[in-house]
């Protein structure tokens, strides 16, 4: 693998990178030039492909909770210390709090539970409210339980959650200064709010409203899992023909030939100027975009329709991620025999000849 470092560093001082075209024009260049130097079919990315890791429907996604209503009249006949607590259970029962979106929901039974909790410290002392107090209790308990589960349904029922893990019509646009960093600490946040809980109550919505945001504002996501299934097919396609016994007969005496030198070519202008600047991009986004999905699916009570989503994303050997980093390699050790078979690695004598033509 050092070996294949060394090489890219120095094909890459021979060529210039262009990144003006698109990422997929440069793939599918890339694998008609060669099949066309090895005399081997191409077969050309299928964007249905993508299907694979589309999300699965909300419905399967969201989960029941059930409600845990409480009267306001007990409340205003028994007391009028917990204010709070009436205010919350109002604006939970109205009209607009039963068409609340799902992440309100989130930081409202936050603010509920904590109004019940300050509720709890006023009547705990009063024998007449005994019967309140165990009423409170019990409802406290039960909403603590369900935290989980609104947690996941904040995220499952919103666009904006939705719209970040979709993928996107097309790859990461070849430019070395994109980045995702906003979108990936929100993930990070929320993954940390998950974890918390029911320990910990949920934030408000001036904490969370910010959080989804920076999700619906970010295309990287999307635009990431089309570059690594497109990556993955043209690595694989790639290596297929590097592979292919036209590729070994190439040199057959072990030493360079007209046709190995175009190969070479083909490495120098394509793979190291134009694929590999693509597989480092992808490498670089995709490395903390793992870690954050796989400190998601970590969070407790994760619906088995969103976990087993997240897996095809990342987490074992046949997820996008994984099946990636295996491409790379794959295809790392395809080139490496090929110039090697034709003396073309450098400080074998046919690269400074190759080089020099």
């Amino acid at each position: 693998m050092k070996s294949l470092i060394a090489l890219l560093s120095l094909a890459l001082l021979l060529t210039g990178c262009d990144v003006g075209a698109p990422a997929s024009r440069q793939m599918d260049n890339y694998l008609t030039r060669l099949g066309r130097v090895l005399e081997q079919p191409v077969s050309h990315f299928d964007s249905r492909h993508l299907s694979h890791y589309r999300m699965p429907e909300r419905r399967e996604r969201v989960q029941t909770v059930a409600e845990q209503r409480l009267s306001l009249l007990d409340l205003v006949v028994e007391s009028r210390h917990c204010h709070a607590l009436q205010q919350r259970i109002s604006e939970r029962n109205s009209s607009l709090g039963r068409l609340m979106p799902a992440s309100h929901r989130l930081a409202h039974e936050g603010q509920l539970l904590q109004a019940l909790d300050e509720c709890l410290l006023v009547i705990a002392d009063d024998p007449r409210r005994s019967e309140l107090k165990t009423q409170l209790e019990d409802i406290g308990a039960a909403k603590r339980a369900s935290l989980p589960a609104v947690f996941w349904n904040a995220l499952n029922a919103s666009s904006e959650f939705e719209y970040y893990l979709r993928f996107a019509d097309q790859p990461l646009p070849p430019d070395p200064s994109i980045s995702d960093t906003l979108a990936l600490q929100a993930l990070a946040e929320l993954s940390g709010i998950g974890q918390a809980l029911p320990e910990q109550l949920p934030p408000s919505r001036e904490v969370l409203d910010p959080l989804f945001q920076a999700l619906q504002r970010s295309s990287r996501s999307g635009q990431l899992i089309h570059s690594l299934a497109r990556l993955n097919h043209t690595l694989n396609q790639a290596s297929t023909m590097l592979e292919s016994p036209r590729a070994a007969r190439l040199c057959p005496l072990g030493q360079p030939t007209p046709q190995s030198r175009i190969l070479f070519n083909v490495f120098v202008t394509y793979y190291a100027g134009e694929i590999q600047p693509l597989l480092a991009q992808a490498q670089r986004l995709g490395q903390p975009w793992q870690q954050q999905l796989t400190h998601l699916r970590e969070v407790p009570e994760i619906p088995p329709a969103t976990a087993a989503y997240l897996q095809r994303l990342s987490g074992h050997e046949q997820a996008l991620w994984e099946s990636f980093q295996a491409s790379v390699q794959r295809h790392n050790q395809a080139w490496l025999q090929v110039l090697e078979r034709c003396q073309l690695q450098p400080g074998q004598p046919g690269w400074e000849a190759a080089r020099n033509e």
